[in-house]
């Protein structure tokens, strides 16, 4: 990798991604520390996205959250992903999961990730290799042994005696909320009635909707992933130019 190689990933403005997934209340609470070091593996990881287009390879779980957040922002996803890569680059978020998956997907993606990024940067960091940054608060949470996570993928999480899955990123479900202020907002369009009839910021650009309790919510963000274990990779990857995902 050479830096004129990585000049126009080094200077991509992500100020606005950072301080969505530090914001407590509608991004992930992520400390300045955390969303920089994120924020620094992002910028590798859609390098290796140009260079190795068809690689199929699956981000870590920290990275795949800093990509959806860049996602929730459409119109400036539209405008980098154009900028850096002259098409707009795709996120497929069910490798390994489904009726069509096949055994080992997952953990193949993982490996591609690993091999492409090792021959590009060198090791990956290996600082926290037996935790994953899975709470708003930036608490460590302890592994049993190598777990991943399920990235937009609807539904409950595999049981596991060891270990924890997570569903991590959005749409997907909402942060959990007593008085129901949080909506499903997936958009365009309203979000679903809630118990409080809060509404919600989503299906930008536009006006939120107006709501006589003027309890808003921010629900662009895939909100708070589920406790899980190793940081490790995500099950979903770029599927290079095509919406379609190549088997």
């Amino acid at each position: 990798m050479s830096t004129k190689e990585f000049a126009a990933f080094e200077t991509l403005d992500l100020s606005p991604i950072k301080m969505k997934l530090m914001h407590v209340e509608s991004g992930e609470g992520w400390s300045k520390v955390r969303a920089d070091a994120v924020e620094a593996e992002y910028r590798r990881f859609l390098f290796l996205m140009k260079k190795y287009p068809d690689a199929d390879a699956s981000p870590t779980v920290d990275v795949d959250t800093f990509w959806h957040y860049h996602i929730l922002d459409t119109m400036k996803y539209a405008r980098d992903c154009e900028a850096l890569f002259g098409y707009f680059l795709h996120h497929y978020p069910y490798v390994g999961i489904g009726a069509d998956a096949n055994d080992g997907d997952h953990a193949a993606g993982g490996q591609r990730m690993r091999e492409i990024y090792e021959a590009e940067f060198g090791a990956m960091p290996a600082a926290g290799a037996a935790h994953a940054f899975c709470s708003s608060s930036d608490e460590r949470r302890e592994a049993a042994g190598a777990t991943y996570a399920y990235c937009a993928g609807p539904g409950k999480p595999r049981d596991a005696a060891s270990a924890t899955y997570a569903y991590c990123a959005g749409p997907g479900k909402p942060r959990e909320a007593a008085n129901a202020t949080h909506a499903y907002c997936a958009g365009p369009g309203k979000p679903r009635e809630a118990a409080n009839d809060a509404h919600a910021y989503c299906a930008a650009p536009g006006k939120p909707l107006k709501a006589a309790s003027a309890a808003y919510a921010y629900c662009a963000g895939p909100g708070k992933p589920r406790e899980a274990a190793n940081a490790a990779y995500a099950y979903c990857a770029a599927p290079g130019k095509e919406l379609v995902h190549a088997a």
